[in-house]
């Protein structure tokens, strides 16, 4: 089951048709097992912080110690989580994004071209000029500049795809228009773990009700010069094809080892709807059943889930006890749902975990409360 996937492999101009031969390998996976039957829970109460308001959207600044967060007045404060205690640091009407700078300095605003820089006295905002929503994938610092990249929505015609991509700096805004061709039936789509200075897309085909799977990653080269150029790098594809339809592609770049990278594929099939491609590892498929599988951090081969039934869970393919992954059920029988993947934050080092959800204690029309899990 091992397969090779290479990050970079062979490098094609993306206003040309991409024909690489690249490696592949058939993916098996039994009958898809639920990892989440038959496990234990933690009763580790958690420790709860006490906010300025029901949080909305919330993130992790490591560096800091610090929590960032807006409330339901759109009211913006850093909770100190050492102290526990808040400070209003600005106020917006749009939610704010997860991307965030390696220095914790910007928080940056879902959709908008917009960020707040914390390094300043007091914390002040930054705008472009932008008029369309924007996909926040990271940002990246360059001889003490910082810069975020974002992704426009994708222009599609019956044999062109167009994928805008946009850095913003104190120089201003600079695009790189990427013009994607590919054969009829096949669609080009954004995948989610990136890293400097790649994309990551995935391209689908559908057959029957089975879908052909590829992987490729946009190299940005030269945007930092002022010379803007796309290159597109085939990343692997799989030898046949996967169940179902494939509704999310990760990519784990950050925990490649050599050449073999790391994906998890959601699909809608309903007895193999996740796929766990570990690279060097082998693949393996797995049934989740209701559940919907969410990755917190690219920095960590972990899954969360939440259920009714089971609670939440984090789901550990790669620590196998009797073959099966480890899976962990924090704050069990405390927590009412639904969770989504907003809820949660895993910290980089995925030793902390944020929690945001009501209790099963909390009176009638209480909101929601900020609970923090040490994992061991």
């Amino acid at each position: 089951m091992t397969k090779l996937i290479a990050l970079a492999f062979l490098i094609y101009s993306v206003s040309g048709s991409v024909r690489a031969e690249i490696s592949s390998v058939k993916c098996q996976g039994g009958d898809g097992p639920n990892p989440l039957k038959l496990i234990d829970g933690s009763k580790d109460e958690g420790m709860q912080y006490s906010t300025m308001g029901e949080i909305q959207e919330f993130v992790f600044l490591e560096s800091k110690n610090a929590l960032v967060y807006r409330n339901h007045d759109g009211l913006i404060f850093e909770l100190n989580l050492a102290s526990g205690k808040s400070r209003k640091i600005a106020s917006s009407q749009w939610p704010l994004s997860a991307v965030k700078d390696e220095n914790d300095r910007f928080i940056t605003l879902r959709d908008r071209a917009t960020v707040l820089d914390t390094g300043t006295h007091p914390p002040h905002w930054r705008r472009w000029s932008h008029k369309n929503p924007l996909k926040h994938v990271y940002w990246h610092h360059f001889l003490g500049k910082e810069t975020l990249f974002s992704v426009d929505p994708y222009q599609v015609s019956e044999s062109k795809q167009r994928i805008s991509i946009y850095s913003f700096s104190r120089k201003g805004v600079t695009p790189h228009l990427c013009n994607l061709f590919a054969n009829k039936g096949e669609h080009f789509f954004l995948g989610e773990g990136h890293v400097y200075p790649y994309i990551f897309l995935y391209k689908v085909k559908k057959e029957g009700n089975r879908t052909r799977l590829s992987y490729f990653n946009i190299q940005i080269e030269g945007e930092l010069l002022g010379k803007p150029k796309c290159q597109l790098y085939t990343s692997g594809q799989y030898s046949t094809s996967l169940p179902g339809n494939v509704l999310e592609v990760y990519q784990f770049p950050e925990l490649m080892q050599g050449n073999h990278n790391m994906f998890v594929v959601r699909t809608d099939d309903p007895n193999k709807n996740l796929l766990w491609d570990d690279g060097i590892y082998g693949c393996r498929f797995y049934n989740f059943g209701n559940s919907v599988p969410m990755v917190l951090n690219s920095k960590q081969a972990v899954l969360a889930a939440w259920s009714e039934q089971e609670g939440l869970s984090l789901v550990y393919p790669r620590k196998l006890e009797k073959g099966e992954p480890t899976v962990v059920r924090p704050l069990f029988g405390m927590l009412e749902g639904p969770i989504t993947k907003g809820d949660l934050i895993l910290s980089d080092n995925g030793k902390t975990l944020f929690v945001l959800a009501r209790t099963k204690d909390q009176s009638k029309g209480e909101g929601k409360r900020l609970i923090r899990v040490n994992l061991n």
